[in-house]
């Protein structure tokens, strides 16, 4: 009988057996792994065919869809609820607290008219005025992207309207507002200074941002009343404000824009979406994931079926070796724990050669789309953790079948197998 069979002295339990020693354990399957070193191999590219495109899958889903959902979410505009129309409903500090509070929301700030919001700005340099759309904002505006909030004589620009008037961060700015009053017509003029510039994937059109405080005094001038820093005309001062007739909303994510809209409308709100677009994308993510448990749930019932009918092959080989193992004292534990680790080992082995194949097919993907993508973005995308899920997954599809090969030979009956041979 081969030494490496034979139970070193003082290994026994008090029953007799031999314990189950880790190093002990690893010893033997390391010999009779490398004894059936080709069959191993045979094994493990039989995983890693069946892996390697699986994961591939995987990755494009990750990488197209997932890509396609980060533009999105990097989108402040993909994210935004517009309100309908408030009709007769306000929204004051009460009802923003509690909007605030939803864990869904991202963004929200009250704001006025969109007829008080169009101003004409002035610059030295540019030809003609241009006529923007003033917008409320204050700190974590997913508008302004990174910048501080603009001060309260301060203007933050899109890119189009800062081109359009050839200035940059820092120039002097003029405000021109009118408004008709007693029957007559009367002008101010307001100077403010361009506190930053957008850049351009992060705006729209002619707009810009500004401190809440600037179009609530706005709103109130052209309304009639006196506001010192325009000038000293008008019909007293403006009331205490404390709501607003409009806001502007971001959701946090896409995936938050649906429920959040439901939401709104539960109050009465009616709001204005992406949400078609939206579901398009997220649609598209929920078909690809079918799809892929339809395939992985094909891969790895065939990958079982191919080792379980190795383990029986396995068995029926090895009745000899499994009797001997009895006779020496080697209980059931040996021999299941046995074709554990060496499944273990090929399931390593293999899910090693199908991450090799899954990078040189990941990488001829991410190549062939390079010009659609942008920086940090992949066509083809597993993370760690992915990797991670994946190779624990190869290698319970390995242990199970190993598991019922290894009680199928637990039950070999050492003595009838050894005198019939």
């Amino acid at each position: 009988m081969n030494a490496s069979l034979q139970p070193a002295t003082g290994m026994r339990a008090p029953d007799g057996a031999p314990r189950l020693r880790l190093a002990q354990l690893w010893r033997l399957a390391s010999r009779d792994l490398w004894h059936e070193r080709w069959l191993a191999a045979c094994a493990a590219c039989v995983l890693a065919a069946s892996l390697a495109p699986l994961w591939v899958l995987w990755g494009l889903e990750r990488g197209v869809v997932g890509t396609m959902i980060e533009r999105q979410n990097r989108d402040p505009l993909m994210r935004q609820l517009v309100p309908a129309s408030s009709g007769s409903k306000r929204f004051d500090a009460a009802w923003l607290a509690h909007v605030r509070s939803w864990p869904d929301m991202a963004f929200v700030i009250p704001t006025v008219r969109s007829t008080a919001a169009l101003v004409d700005l002035y610059a030295d340099d540019a030809p003609a005025p241009l006529r923007v759309d003033l917008r409320a904002t204050d700190q974590g505006d997913p508008l302004l992207g990174g910048l501080p909030p603009p001060a309260a004589s301060a203007l933050v620009l899109s890119a189009d309207a800062a081109k359009r008037l050839g200035v940059i961060a820092g120039k002097p700015l003029k405000i021109s507002l009118t408004r008709e009053r007693q029957n007559r017509s009367e002008f101010a003029a307001i100077p403010v200074q361009v506190a930053g510039v957008l850049p351009l994937n992060a705006s729209e059109g002619t707009m810009a941002l500004a401190p809440l405080a600037l179009l609530d005094a706005i709103e109130a001038w052209r309304d009639g009343h006196v506001i010192a820093a325009f000038g000293p005309e008008g019909d007293g001062p403006p009331p205490p404000r404390d709501v607003h007739p409009l806001f502007r909303m971001y959701a946090r994510a896409i995936q938050d824009v649906g429920p959040l809209a439901a939401r709104l409308e539960a109050e009465g709100i009616s709001t204005y979406t992406q949400e078609r677009e939206i579901a398009s994308t997220l649609g598209l993510q929920s078909n690809l994931r079918t799809v892929l448990g339809l395939v992985a749930t094909v891969t790895v019932t065939g990958a079982v079926i191919a080792l379980s009918a190795l383990q029986i092959a396995t068995v029926r080989r090895k009745r000899r070796e499994h009797a001997l193992l009895k006779l020496t004292g080697h209980g059931q534990a040996w021999l299941v724990a046995l074709p554990c680790v060496h499944a273990v080992a090929t399931a390593l082995a293999g899910g090693a050669l199908a991450l090799v194949v899954y990078a040189l097919g990941a990488a001829a993907i991410n190549a062939h789309f390079a010009k659609y993508l942008g920086a940090g973005e992949a066509a083809v995308r597993l993370g760690a953790a992915d990797i991670a899920i994946g190779l624990a997954a190869t290698i319970l599809i390995s242990v199970l079948p190993a598991l019922w090969g290894g009680w199928r030979a637990s039950r070999v009956e050492a003595a009838d197998e050894l005198r019939d041979n």
